[in-house]
């Protein structure tokens, strides 16, 4: 060994200007007896007489490297990874900037390796990063080789908690395989928090048991002890061993939050699925008053009151308000409605009266230009705002509930003249057009016009927004009327993440993504409509008049009304994302006049906060970084998925005895109801196969694809064309992934559930209510999709 190359078990931090930040630290701490897996390093000499000097300069080092791998086994396997002299500093890590090269064999693989690392010292993101930090030149490069450990689990580990700051808690991310695709943000990570005891934040261990998590723990704590502070290290297991791969401080470490108590109410509260991370103040005092003001319209055909919404430990809860002893005059008032034609007519004000005056008010509301407003107009437009989100909530609750029970009275009738069961009854109405299906299918008119304009095409893969649209104005045209009409709303109920509008690098992959599928729009549609008039054909065939009439009359009303649930759910994502605009234009001036650190702060203020500091110039800087403490808390404290006893459930036998001492038209309208609500409630039903998990069959056919694991609206730009869509649930706004998908598979749902519904307009294969697939299922395993059997089969384990 020379000045070219060391081994690592001689080299300590102290050598760090020649060998970098992180071959010194694992030197040192494999010569201290931790399993860090053996390898030399190429010192910064090597890249400074060699780096720029391209295969001339792998030359003058291919010598040393071939004794280096001799010694340690010439033929074995091995990860070649950047150390550079400024990586792995308390502060600025580094992290994800330079790049790392896995699972190379022979001295020509590595030395091309020991290329692309030297290449990334002066990549862009790199002078970026640097930049950032005020640090001159591209740095000086040390290349680290090691033995490949051929992981059966890896991944991260923190000796204390990087978000609160506590350091008695030990937080462990972990994945099936290699660690790079969590460390690159490209998987999701099963998470343990290590205090006495461990314990698993992700629904169910999948990775790790908990002896092994309480064993990466507590290699991470020791390696704190060595270095002297808290620590972030990267961790393998293979064949029972746990390795070091690397270690360096944690960056950032904020002082350790306080603990904060959390007031329960009485009752049984669930924490709402569609908000995966806790309600900022502002959400809450824009949106809870008005949802618990207005809910009860969804349920004005049911036999509930509604829901009630809090704020329960930071995060949003709620809970069912049961009817008690108003449950009679409640069915009388469904009978009276249900006997005038009121869901009808409410279906019918909603096609030409309420939906037409919505759009209009809401598309007005969406285009003001808010910089132009005054201080006061702005907060006047913020009110006005929050008052027209919360009738558009309203709108949509009431012609939800008419929606559900026309569809329920379809239901019944298909099962009283047919013995249909629900999924076939859904034959008759699936694929009405409307706005679940309208944005992907536009989407799909952009990626036809893109396919057609060579220029376009071929800088679809580079990303690059503005030279993509400066090749062809008509797609360019097109593409900014998309953004304004479809892109301006929020993607879920969360108004702090940004919108497809502000993200149109996102929208031009989804474009890309399409260009080598086979899905058609207009084909599709055609299929559906053919399959509608075969099933109606099929259900009035061999009825009698009075009975074929009725059948009929039921299923007009149905198609008039399925479409319409989602339909008023987009003016109400339109208005959140009005909302997010406004309170980020209440930030941005906040911001310039040093009341705010930053305009997402804006977020952590209530809206009468952040108008009153607006108006009279209060710092609300302390006040945010108070809240981002909270905020911080919530998260890693998410809770319980549900507090106090859940409500006894009436048997079979007692609602049999209840519907039975009704006269003939209660019972036959409560019945609707009762179908309803065991057709649409959301279930999850997980059942464990020798070869995969089964759930629901929710959209027919069979397809074999890649699983892509796709938590939220933040995680779209991973799934590519041709993936089988792995997700907790989906909503309306998720339609623009479905023209590139191959199949669904969901945690949660029903047959009438949102992706089941737009599944089955894109005719993807679709199996939902498994209960735990986003935890089952990993990214890039193969498996089968059967959406006529409700099994999810795994190719590959």
């Amino acid at each position: 060994m020379n000045d070219t190359v060391r081994r690592l078990g001689q080299v300590t931090r102290g050598d760090a200007a020649l060998v970098g930040q992180k071959a010194g630290m694992l030197g040192e701490l494999r010569a201290a007896g931790f399993p860090v897996p053996d390898g030399f390093v190429l010192t910064v000499a090597a890249y400074v007489g060699a780096a720029d000097d391209g295969e001339a300069g792998l030359a003058r080092i291919r010598e040393p490297v071939q004794a280096a791998l001799a010694e340690l086994g010439a033929d074995d396997a091995y990860a070649v990874r950047s150390s550079a002299v400024d990586e792995d500093l308390t502060g600025g890590s580094f992290a994800g900037q330079y790049e790392s090269v896995l699972d190379v064999r022979g001295l020509d693989e590595v030395l091309a390796a020991v290329r692309v690392c030297w290449d990334s010292a002066g990549s862009d993101r790199v002078a970026a990063y640097r930049r950032g930090r005020g640090l001159d030149g591209s740095g000086r490069m040390a290349v680290l080789v090691q033995r490949m450990v051929p992981a059966d689990a890896a991944g991260v580990a923190f000796s204390a908690n990087p978000v609160t700051g506590d350091r008695a808690e030990v937080v462990v991310s972990a994945v099936r395989g290699l660690g790079d695709r969590l460390v690159a943000g490209s998987v999701g990570a099963e998470e343990w928090v290590v205090r006495a005891e461990p314990h698993c934040r992700s629904d169910g261990a999948q990775v790790l048991t908990a002896a092994q998590a309480r064993a990466v723990a507590e290699l991470a704590c020791q390696v704190e002890r060595q270095c002297g502070v808290p620590q972030d290290i990267e961790w393998a297991i293979a064949d029972g061993r746990i390795m070091l791969l690397q270690a360096r401080p944690i960056t950032a470490l904020p002082e350790q939050l306080p603990e904060f108590k959390v007031a329960v109410p009485g009752g049984f509260w669930l924490r709402d699925p569609y908000l995966r991370r806790p309600w900022t103040p502002m959400q809450r005092s824009l949106l809870q008053e008005g949802l618990n003001q207005v809910n009860w319209r969804l349920f004005e055909y049911g036999l509930m009151h509604g829901f009630e919404y809090r704020d329960i430990g930071g995060w949003c809860y709620f809970r069912f308000v049961p009817l008690g002893a108003r449950i009679a005059e409640r069915i009388r008032d469904i009978v009276t409605a249900v006997a005038g034609g009121e869901p009808a007519r409410v279906i019918e004000r909603w096609h030409t009266e309420w939906q037409p005056d919505l759009a209009a008010r809401v598309r007005a509301m969406r285009d003001r230009e808010l910089p132009r407003l005054t201080d006061a107009a702005l907060g006047e437009h913020l009110w006005a705002a929050r008052e027209l989100s919360t009738e558009s909530n309203e709108l949509h609750f009431r012609v939800g509930g008419a929606s559900s029970f026309s569809w329920g009275t379809l239901g019944v009738t298909c099962a009283e003249l047919l013995g249909w069961e629900p999924f076939q009854v859904l034959r008759l109405v699936v694929g009405m057009p409307g706005k679940t299906t309208e944005p992907g299918f536009r989407l799909a008119g952009l990626a036809r016009m893109a396919a057609a304009k060579p220029a376009v095409r071929e800088l679809l893969p580079s990303g690059e927004v503005g030279r993509t649209l400066a090749a062809d104005q008509e797609f360019a045209a097109a593409f900014a009327d998309y953004l304004s009409e479809y892109g301006t709303r929020t993607m879920g109920q969360d108004i702090t993440k940004p919108t497809l509008a502000e993200q149109p690098e996102l929208v031009l992959r989804l474009v890309e993504g399409q260009l080598t599928g086979e899905h058609d729009p207009e084909a599709a549609l055609a299929a559906l409509a053919e399959s509608r008039e075969q099933a109606y054909a099929e259900a009035v065939t061999g009825l009698p008049g009075p009975a074929a009439d009725r059948l009929t009359e039921a299923v007009r009303l149905a198609r008039r009304a399925y479409p319409v649930r989602d339909d008023s759910a987009f003016y109400t994502h339109v208005m959140l994302a009005v909302l997010r605009q406004g309170v980020l234009e209440l930030g941005h001036r906040l911001t310039a006049r040093g009341q705010l650190a930053d305009p997402a702060d804006a977020f952590l203020l209530e809206l009468p906060e952040a108008l009153d500091a607006l108006r009279d110039g209060t710092d609300q800087r302390k006040l945010a970084e108070r809240r981002r403490a909270e905020q911080a808390w919530a998260s890693t404290h998410p809770g319980s998925p549900y507090y106090g006893e859940p409500p006894a459930q009436s048997s079979e036998q007692d609602s049999a005895s209840w519907l039975g001492s009704l006269e003939a038209t209660a019972r036959h309208t409560i019945e609707i109801v009762l179908w309803v609500g065991r057709t649409a409630s959301p279930v999850a039903q997980a059942q464990a196969t020798p070869t995969g998990l089964r759930g629901l069959a929710a959209s027919s056919g069979q397809y074999t694809g890649t699983a892509r694991v796709i938590l939220d609206e933040t995680e779209f730009h991973r799934l590519r064309a041709g993936d089988v869509l792995v997700c907790p649930e989906t909503n309306a706004q998720w339609s623009v992934l479905f023209g590139s998908v191959g199949a669904l598979v969901t945690d949660t749902g029903s047959i009438l559930s949102h992706p089941a519904i737009i599944a089955r307009e894109y005719r993807v294969p679709a199996v939902v209510a498994t209960g735990n697939a986003t935890q089952l299922l990993r990214d890039g395993q193969l498996v089968t999709v059967d959406g006529d059997t409700g099994a999810v089969d795994f190719i590959e384990s």
